[in-house]
């Protein structure tokens, strides 16, 4: 692994923009027709820039508190080299749908029958969208996935703006709370960035495995909280500065917690950021292979290669086997609800669901988190104590209570 660098402007400079160019290069071929040579040449060159981003600079600032960033560049950069192999074997281009092009002199209105071939310019245009537009919006390569309905409907900007900030504000405060939370367990292990394992070899198995698996709710609050921090960041930077509508910022997540099976939690409620990734460099290959098994195993082995090249990415070691071994297990809990539908008739729903879901979950959870607090994670310094949200704003309340 080479060694990190403390970033400078220069590093960052002629390490992070030849990623950008070619990144982007690759969002323009793959809207044009007969460009499949191309983005095939370019594909290792994009694979190994990724590579050497992800591994090369050091944002942590020479704090361990901070290495945590560094799992955010490794998880961007692995998204990069995804969304690249995406591209390079797309069957056919790229088409924004239902909007008008006010860039263009024709401005004329795209629909899923209608996509005649874009223009350079045009295509140029959109790639900017593309490169941030995760989920597909406005895209036909997206058109079955799930898009959760705003609970306040807007058009008005100003309304949005202050509906964003309002949320941004609380997913703060909520991040921040809940990961104090945690590492009140145990300040001394893995609430440290010392790190330590959630399971309290003190404890008898059954307190023992209670304790990890609250541990391991609280963890995965965290890591929604942080997913609609940073969602919501976006969104008042994007529509604010880049004039962007509100209605192309939808809500992020559909009550995950109101999950009746493992099939809705992963296919619907939780965030579909990676679902184009995971179906094409997981799940297609997989299930031409293996049939439709095969793919649902592909899309999770994917899936758990993200999250264990961003652990490692803070250099402190990790665990692929638990990593990666919890979403192959929830592969195999979607083919149980699968062979349950198959010989009852019926799917995997109601409170039953919810109970069945949630409990696989936690159990297998607790693996991917006792991960994390091992590598010193849950432990990080996400906020400077002296600014941490919860001190600066419930502490101006204090004063105020009996």
């Amino acid at each position: 692994m080479p060694t990190r660098r403390p970033v400078t402007v220069g590093n960052f400079a002629t390490t992070f923009l030849p990623v950008l160019f070619f990144y982007y290069t690759m969002a323009v071929l793959v809207q044009r027709k007969h460009t499949f040579q191309y983005r095939l040449a370019l594909l290792p060159l994009i694979l190994c820039l990724a590579f050497h981003m992800g591994t090369s600079l050091d944002f942590s600032g020479g704090s361990p508190g901070h290495v945590f960033l560094n799992q955010g560049l490794a998880l961007a950069m692995f998204t990069v080299a995804m969304r690249t192999i995406t591209w390079t074997f797309a069957k056919e281009p790229y088409r924004r749908t239902g909007l008008t092009y006010e860039n263009s002199d024709k401005k004329r209105p795209l629909s899923r029958d209608h996509t005649p071939d874009f223009t350079l310019g045009e295509a140029m245009w959109n790639a900017w969208d593309l490169i941030m537009n995760l989920r597909g919006l406005g895209w036909n390569w997206s058109r079955t996935f799930h898009i959760p309905a705003p609970t306040f409907h807007t058009s008005s900007v100003p309304f949005f703006l202050a509906q964003s900030i309002i949320r941004l504000v609380f997913y703060v405060l909520a991040f921040d709370i809940a990961s104090a939370s945690i590492r009140s367990f145990s300040p001394d292990t893995f609430g440290s960035i010392r790190g330590g394992s959630i399971f309290d070899v003190s404890l008898a198995p059954i307190p023992r495995y209670m304790r990890a698996s609250v541990i391991s709710v609280l963890s995965a609050w965290t890591a929604y909280f942080i997913i609609e921090t940073v969602y919501q960041i976006h969104a008042i930077i994007f529509v604010l500065l880049f004039r962007q509508r509100p209605s192309q910022w939808p809500p992020l997540f559909d009550s995950p917690w109101m999950s009746t099976s493992l099939a809705e939690f992963w296919g619907q409620k939780w965030h579909q950021l990676f679902r184009e990734c995971f179906t094409a460099v997981g799940s297609r290959p997989f299930r031409h292979y293996l049939g439709r098994t095969g793919g649902i195993f592909g899309a999770f082995l994917a899936s758990g290669m993200l999250h264990d090249v961003g652990l490692r990415g803070m250099d402190r070691g990790g665990d692929t086997i638990a990593v990666i071994g919890f979403f192959m297990m929830n592969a195999l809990g979607l083919t149980l609800e699968y062979a349950w539908k198959k010989q009852t008739g019926n799917k995997v729903g109601g409170i039953g669901g919810w109970l069945w879901a949630l409990v696989w979950l936690v159990t297998w959870g607790n693996l991917m988190v006792d991960a994390w607090g091992r590598t010193g994670l849950v432990g990080s310094d996400f906020f400077p104590e002296i600014y941490r949200p919860s001190k600066l704003i419930l502490g101006r309340f204090a004063k105020y209570l009996p």
